[in-house]
């Protein structure tokens, strides 16, 4: 392991993330598995970062906060300012407008949910928080409970399927590795 990823790992366990429950075990396996599924995909190397960090200041899905807003200079410093403001987005927006923006061109946009403003994506920004939105549910998939996955692959099929199109090839060969018809949501 290397130096870099051993400090951000020291971080990521003093903020108690391995005691936060995550998909039913800890965040900071949830947190390493996307990073980790972000590398297998060959992501860049901030998209990777934000990966290690994406729910750490708390989503509008998971709420646990492990990291405090007032931190954020020193997740840049730890990560980065692409990396940390990548992930700060993906905790900070409302998520159904993410969903939004199939078939847009170049008018990307999202809402942050704590204060409902608008911001506009280019396409890359878009691009990158869509594979960290498929890599976070694809990663946590497998871990969660019969009930959980159950939402899940209704989660999968109503909001991210209309994604796959664009997502990035490694992200739709892993989609459709555990994409499902209607009847087998009931397994």
């Amino acid at each position: 392991m290397d130096e870099q990823l051993e400090k951000r790992l020291r971080f990521l366990r003093k903020a108690n993330t391995e005691g936060m429950p995550h998909s039913d075990r800890g965040l900071l396996d949830h947190l390493l598995g996307t990073r980790q599924l972000l590398v297998e995909w060959e992501a860049r190397p901030a998209l990777c970062d934000a990966g290690l960090f994406h729910s750490v200041y708390g989503t509008e899905y998971y709420e646990p906060q492990a990291v405090p807003l007032t931190m954020r200079n020193e997740v840049q410093q730890l990560i980065g300012e692409e990396a940390e403001w990548l992930a700060w987005l993906f905790c900070m927006i409302r998520r159904e407008t993410l969903y939004d923006n199939p078939g847009r061109q170049g008018e990307f946009r999202i809402q942050y949910r704590l204060t409902n403003e608008w911001l506009g994506l280019t396409q890359s920004q878009f691009q990158d928080l869509l594979t960290l939105n498929i890599a976070n549910t694809l990663e946590a998939f497998p871990r969660c409970s019969r009930r959980d996955r159950r939402y899940l692959r209704r989660y999968l099929r109503r909001y991210l399927r209309r994604f796959r199109d664009i997502a990035v090839p490694p992200a739709k060969r892993a989609f459709d590795r555990i994409d499902v018809k209607w009847w087998e949501i009931w397994k």
